[in-house]
């Protein structure tokens, strides 16, 4: 089975490998992206906002929501407009308030 040796990069984006067969014989070179932290803040604040669409459709097809129920959508309000504002502003350095 082959195996992958990491190769030392000053690239924080990309993982460099040297990969080689079962004899240990160099046989070609693989390259691994790496995430920035805000792609992966901005993967689960996306992840957040189509998890609050559900709840919020379901919200407006009440004929009389109860206070708590209008409470929560409330809540969800905030949290979908701070993260469609930090996505469209390109604030990704935290998921906080999302």
């Amino acid at each position: 089975m082959p195996t992958r040796e990491l190769i030392t990069s000053d690239d924080p984006t990309v993982r460099r490998y040297r990969v080689r067969d079962d004899a240990g014989q160099e046989i070609g070179t693989d390259v691994e992206a790496v995430r920035t932290p805000r792609q992966v803040n901005e993967t689960t604040i996306r992840s957040r906002v189509a998890a609050l669409l559900t709840p919020s459709a379901a919200y407006l097809a009440l004929p009389n929501p109860t206070a708590t129920q209008t409470t929560a959508q409330v809540q969800r309000n905030a949290r979908l407009t701070i993260a469609l504002a930090k996505i469209a502003l390109g604030q990704l350095d935290t998921t906080d308030g999302t």
